[in-house]
């Protein structure tokens, strides 16, 4: 018992030193602690001014906006700004609100690169906060120089209720493209221009001169948002509006036909209806109607026709010649004058020149005199062009 006695008192000797080492050392390290903090506290608790909210920069060419908020600090009197490691600064007076406020402030004259800005406040008391920090990259000449023009897919000229109409159609833009604008010549010498904004694929021009060239421009924003956008300078583009424009036929009416099979093709209204797979079929169901074959359209107004694009049924050679002719009246047997013919080499399309670009009528007498497979013939469409 008495080997135990004396174990169990050493052991307690020892516990006690441990435990006096630990109390030692802990006092150490809490002096070693203050002796760290003790600069920042001499001269009594420092005071910091509520700091920035948050902020953003918004691109811009040569600048940016800087967008920041308060909140509850109605004793700010600037918000300090610095960049290019803290040697540019801008000082910007805010009188806020207890509750959140919004600014907005134009940082101008930036090179083209990316910046790290530090803002901190500092209220009417002298006391500054803490920094805030945030990233913002600025455009110019370089991020232009790489831009282009939307590409244009088809230009052409239509009429649509008497007026003249340029149709311009464009490819998908780049990324970033805000709009395409194109500039033109009208026909009584004025410049106009027109917008295509970003997915829009085509534009109509009013009252184009026919034959003239056109310019265009593309503009971008470098970023989703933006202060500033950037212009691909006007160049005039490679194709100029056609001289010529195909008439509007949607009013017009296929008056009469010598004769038809019209559970063949649709009949004698399929000669305008805008779709080349039907079409007009001269007669074979109650006998085969001997050439010529002919059709007259009301094209409701007088007219001047320089070209014609006539489509005869796909797949199918049996039409062969193609006589065009204007007059003022619908009668098969009246006074027709003779603008312009043509033959079928090969092909379904037939594009005649006329050769009287001066004589007008409301009425188009279409004549098919012979065929490639006597008697018979059929055409699907009938283009008729003015212009000059």
């Amino acid at each position: 018992m008495k080997l135990n006695q004396i174990k169990n008192k050493f052991m307690k000797q020892i516990y006690k030193g441990l435990l006096i080492l630990l109390i030692l050392s802990g006092f150490a390290s809490c002096q070693d602690f203050m002796d760290i903090h003790k600069k920042y506290i001499e001269g009594g608790e420092i005071i910091y001014a509520p700091k920035v909210d948050s902020m953003v920069f918004i691109a811009g060419q040569n600048r940016l906006e800087f967008r920041y908020w308060l909140y509850k600090s109605p004793n700010v009197r600037s918000v300090d700004l610095f960049w290019n490691n803290g040697m540019d600064s801008l000082i910007i007076p805010v009188t806020p609100s207890a509750g959140i406020d919004s600014f907005a402030t134009i940082i101008p004259n930036l090179d083209e690169k990316s910046y790290t800005f530090n803002a901190r406040t500092t209220d009417s008391y002298g006391h500054t906060s803490l920094f805030l920090t945030a990233f913002g990259t600025v455009y110019g000449e370089n991020y232009r120089s790489f831009l282009s023009s939307q590409r244009i897919n088809t230009v052409g000229l239509v009429e649509e209720s008497g007026e003249v109409k340029g149709s311009i159609t464009l490819y998908t833009g780049d990324i970033g493209l805000v709009r395409t604008e194109i500039r033109y010549t009208t026909n009584a010498g004025a410049s106009s221009t027109v917008i295509a904004n970003a997915g829009e694929d085509a534009v109509t021009c009013i009252d184009p001169q026919p034959g003239s060239a056109f310019e265009t421009r593309s503009l971008y924003i470098p970023e989703t948002e933006a202060v500033d956008t950037f212009a691909t300078d006007w160049a005039f583009y490679e194709t100029a509006f056609p001289s010529i424009y195909r008439y509007d036929r949607s009013t017009w009416e296929v008056l009469e036909v010598s004769d038809q099979t019209a559970s063949d093709g649709g009949g004698k209204d399929m000669l305008i209806d805008g779709d080349l797979g039907t079409y007009w079929h001269s007669m074979w169901d109650n006998g085969n109607a001997p050439v010529p074959h002919w059709a007259i359209i009301d094209m409701k107004s007088p007219k001047n026709i320089v070209q014609f694009d006539i489509y005869r049924r796909q797949g199918n050679t049996d039409s062969k010649t193609v006589e065009c002719y204007l007059g003022d009246t619908p009668d098969a047997e009246g006074d027709w004058t003779l603008i312009g013919e043509g033959q079928y080499t090969s092909g379904d399309l037939l594009t005649i020149e006329t050769t009287d670009k001066v004589t007008t009528g409301r009425y188009l007498k279409i004549v098919l005199p012979d065929s490639n497979r006597d008697p018979f013939t059929s055409i699907a469409e009938v283009y008729p062009y003015g212009g000059e």
